[in-house]
């Protein structure tokens, strides 16, 4: 059995994948969308590229938060010190997610970022202490969320309070835009995951820790680190390449 400190290596290697893919992308993205390049990153498999590294990176944010949590119960932390440890790090998530708003507000325009993936998972680190009881039950939630989607987008509402929840004004557009109902689900769903595959223990084996496994699960221990620098970074070397930004 693993240590209370030890990362498991599976986690970390679906992290990196959704790391690449993510990249991958984004890159499809900013060729259209800063060079006009003729693609569409919103429809057919670059939609579903994009479907599956957010669903991806959220399943792991809830898997990840589940073995944490059950750590903090294991030794018998007491309630306002789990509360307080997840509101430090959700603190710091939301100051990340600032960080992207203010930067997208100068290099998309209108379509800046307001509540992307980083307020999302923001929010989730603040709302999941209360719904871990639930343990398995957040599948439940899970599925009641995506059948409340539907409806909750076909209510009348137009007010800037509402995005967050998944009511955005009308016109309203973004770069990234990831809003509580329904992105929420894969986050309660992998916290389900987590809780019944590790801290009971029904997966009873890891992956190994050898060179191969360190050097796969490297950008996933620094994923925060790599999804803040991968767009300037990207949107450099494609300067570089093509020589005629149009960034505006």
């Amino acid at each position: 059995m693993k240590r209370m400190d030890e990362r498991y290596a599976e986690i970390d290697l679906l992290r990196s994948l959704a790391i690449v893919c993510m990249i991958a992308y984004h890159a499809a993205f900013d060729l259209s969308f800063f060079y006009a390049f003729p693609l569409n990153p919103l429809s057919g498999g670059w939609l579903l590229l994009q479907r599956f590294t957010a669903n991806l990176f959220l399943l792991v944010v809830g898997v990840s938060f589940a073995i944490s949590y059950g750590r903090m119960e294991r030794r018998r932390a007491r309630r306002t010190e789990i509360l307080r440890k997840y509101a430090k790090r959700a603190a710091l998530l939301f100051a990340c997610g600032g960080l992207v708003s203010a930067v997208t507000m100068v290099t998309a325009g209108d379509q800046w970022v307001r509540f992307g993936a980083l307020h999302l998972i923001s929010t989730a680190t603040l709302l999941l202490p209360f719904s871990m009881p639930l343990r398995e039950g957040n599948v439940l939630l899970a599925l009641g969320i995506l059948c409340l989607s539907p409806v909750f987008r076909d209510l009348a509402l137009d007010s800037p309070l509402l995005l967050p929840l998944g009511l955005p004004p009308r016109a309203f557009a973004s770069v990234d835009y990831f809003p509580i109902i329904p992105w929420i689900a894969p986050v309660l769903l992998g916290a389900a995951l987590g809780n019944a595959l590790y801290n009971r223990h029904l997966l009873r084996r890891h992956l190994p820790d050898n060179r191969l496994t360190t050097l796969l699960v490297l950008p996933g221990r620094h994923a925060l680190m790599i999804y803040l620098l991968h767009q300037p970074l990207l949107l450099l070397i494609l300067w570089i390449l093509l020589k005629n930004p149009n960034i505006s």
